[in-house]
């Protein structure tokens, strides 16, 4: 059996989000579909990767919007001389770097807002703010002693795994599956698209297969 159910399965809230007075909305960027979900008002969004950055940019157009700032990401342009961005990675073989480099182990914590930059999304109304610290009924707290009274707030806090369906040998104490390489402890078991499963490209359509062919050999 392949467990290839992605990384992205359980809606990442932070337990703060339960003491929001019950007038304020609440959705999870994955909820998110347009700005008509969210009343008139002040929306504070939680997160400035790169979903939380393009919905608060495109909330900007109809709400007053404070985008919460928590560790800042580097920017990458979608493309680069009429290229994908994506091109010049496979072409420089990033996306082939493995987890076990010495390169892969650093890029494995770093994340990247592509195509986005927050100078820009401060242009289109956005206010910069710190990170979120509390919550008081209507009222959010940020770093640097800001407070803003709110109507709604959107959670870009990613995601959790879920593999409790998986047998319990199977999964580490942080939630995520012990592999190598894809093949698990439990014989007959394998993953696959998870985030440096292999390399750097193991979670993207693009490159799964390379990991799929490997795993299929392996599993016999």
């Amino acid at each position: 059996m392949v467990a290839a159910t992605g990384p992205f399965q359980v809606p990442a809230v932070p337990r703060r989000g339960a003491d929001l007075a019950a007038r304020v909305v609440q959705l999870h960027s994955g909820e998110y579909r347009n700005p008509a979900q969210l009343p008139a008002g002040r929306v504070v969004v939680v997160g400035a990767g790169n979903s939380g950055a393009q919905s608060a940019t495109e909330l900007a157009e109809t709400h007053d919007v404070t985008l919460a700032v928590g560790t800042r990401q580097p920017s990458l342009p979608q493309s680069l001389a009429g290229r994908d961005l994506f091109y010049w990675l496979t072409r420089t073989l990033v996306m082939d770097v493995t987890v076990e480099s010495r390169l892969g182990r650093r890029l494995d914590t770093k994340e990247a807002l592509i195509g986005t930059r927050l100078p820009e999304v401060a242009r289109r109304g956005v206010r910069l703010a710190g990170r979120l610290t509390a919550v008081d009924g209507d009222t959010v707290s940020l770093t640097g002693g800001d407070r803003e009274q709110v109507d709604a707030v959107v959670w870009a806090t990613g995601y959790r795994p879920d593999y409790t369906w998986l047998p319990a040998e199977a999964v580490g104490a942080d939630g995520w599956p012990l592999h190598r390489r894809g093949v698990s402890p439990v014989p007959g078991l394998g993953v696959l698209g998870l985030p440096w499963l292999h390399t750097r490209g193991s979670a993207l359509l693009g490159w799964v297969g390379e990991d799929a062919s490997w795993l299929a050999e392996k599993l016999g």
